[in-house]
């Protein structure tokens, strides 16, 4: 069980009085993390981890030092606590250090933690393993799977009063299937799931596997432009590669893709994107259920970021808006994230495609330039050729250099969007709606080995 909420405010209100300095911060993250692991048709580990930490952060004037600690006796505390306040008084004073948020604030109430998803447990898991499983077996692919949980806390006290309280539980299904002679991979999943009944394991492993099968003995042809239609998991990936320039205190600084011409002036307001392209924070979402409380604890509120490719907000922090006589941005980029689709569904984009790609997977994605937000990465786990309108076969893998700067002026159809984790791992919050979307003039510069 998590921890409640009476249960964190007596751990964060012993440090606070424990502390003894000008300011003190506390932060409380803890619950059960736990998962499992199946492959060859077999459960091969089911882990759980009960953790608990608490973050305290003391200041002195602008001197400031941050240290945690795992255990919650008066001893482990008093320790970290001496440790983090001597700490502080050797450091230099920092100028950007902001005060502490007071209490009352108000956030919007998000029931995060569904009874189905709490109780979501090894044997739940099993069975959605045995229904993979089976269904891999049948199709004659070699399929491993992992089904990770999360039933956590986080919370935020200072020594003004304030006290923020959240609880989640979230579940995610991730599958490769390969075919035995390991030439053909399938992946399929859905992440950061509030709502396990929206989990569909069969569903799912029946696109992972028919993958595989499809994609065995790729042929090889040339690198270029491309069509390509993304699939939500490669479309999340490419979307979060454009998430840091939206960064106000880079752009007006000069070091962002969203720095305007002029010094210190920025892109806000400019269309930098197509008319198909807009991206929001929607605190509240129904599907995503994620957190309320923003930066510092400031109530997050939905903010829309681009609206039909003009850019409407960028992210301020306490400090920079301060400096820039700006309102700050309780809401980062990343939080609550919901990219608009359409109706289109993926049979449709391939059948309005003369020739192009359609893609499963992006992998080992890494930045060439800031600033044109130029990257560089990989496919991986089924990539097909269409030719008239058809899936004509499996290609070998490319290796990509392209910008979402420029991908997303070119953005033909939409599809509706879905949960898909945007970061490489699956295992922290960073979950958005996302739709898979076909791209025109896509740059494939080279084959890649991968599978």
């Amino acid at each position: 069980m998590a921890y409640s909420r009476d249960e964190v405010k007596a751990i964060t209100d012993k440090v606070l009085n424990m502390c003894k300095a000008d300011a003190v911060e506390v932060r409380f993250s803890g619950g059960e993390r736990s998962a499992t692991r199946f492959a060859n048709s077999s459960i091969t580990a089911n882990l759980i981890e009960h953790d608990q930490e608490v973050q305290i952060t003391v200041y002195y004037g602008r001197r400031t030092a941050t240290a945690s600690t795992h255990q919650f006796d008066d001893a482990s505390l008093k320790r970290t606590i001496e440790s983090v306040q001597a700490l502080a008084g050797r450091k230099p004073e920092n100028p950007e250090v902001m005060p502490l948020v007071k209490p009352p604030q108000q956030y919007a109430e998000v029931d995060a933690a569904l009874p189905s998803a709490v109780s979501f447990g090894p044997a739940e898991r099993a069975q959605m393993v045995k229904i993979s499983t089976d269904i891999c077996e049948k199709k004659g692919v070699l399929g491993a799977g992992y089904i990770p949980k999360f039933d956590w806390v986080e919370a935020t006290a200072n020594s003004e009063g304030l006290f923020t309280y959240f609880h989640y539980a979230d579940a995610s299904f991730i599958l490769t299937c390969r075919t035995p002679d390991q030439t053909g991979s399938g992946w399929a999943g859905t992440t950061g799931v509030k709502d396990i009944r929206n989990i569909d394991a069969e569903m799912l492993t029946t696109v992972a596997a028919d993958k595989a099968l499809k994609s065995a003995k790729p042929r090889a042809i040339e690198p270029g432009n491309y069509t390509v239609i993304l699939e939500p998991r490669p479309a999340a990936r490419y979307l979060s590669l454009m998430l840091g320039s939206l960064n106000a205190r880079a752009a007006e600084e000069g070091r962002s893709f969203m720095s305007g011409k002029e010094r210190g002036s920025t892109r806000l307001g400019e269309k930098v994107f197509g008319d198909n392209f807009t991206l929001r924070s929607e605190i509240g979402d129904p599907v995503l259920r994620q957190s309320p409380i923003g930066q510092d604890g400031l109530p997050a509120k939905s903010v829309t970021w681009v609206e039909k490719g003009v850019v409407k907000n960028l992210f301020y922090d306490r400090y920079w808006a301060q400096r820039q006589k700006k309102e700050p941005t309780a809401t980062s980029p990343g939080m609550s994230l919901v990219m608009e689709g359409g109706t289109a569904t993926i049979d449709e984009m391939i059948r309005s495609t003369k020739r192009g790609l359609l893609v499963s997977f992006f992998w080992y994605i890494r930045p060439v330039d800031q600033m044109t937000l130029l990257n560089t990465g990989m496919t991986r786990d089924g990539l097909f050729l269409i030719e008239n309108g058809e899936i004509v076969g499996p290609v070998q893998n490319f290796r990509w250099n392209e910008s979402p700067a420029v991908s997303f002026n070119n953005i033909s159809m939409l599809g509706r969007p879905v949960p898909m984790h945007t970061g490489e791992a699956y295992d922290n919050p960073g979950t958005a709606l996302v739709p898979p979307m076909k791209l025109e003039d896509f740059t494939m510069t080279s084959i890649s080995p991968a599978v």
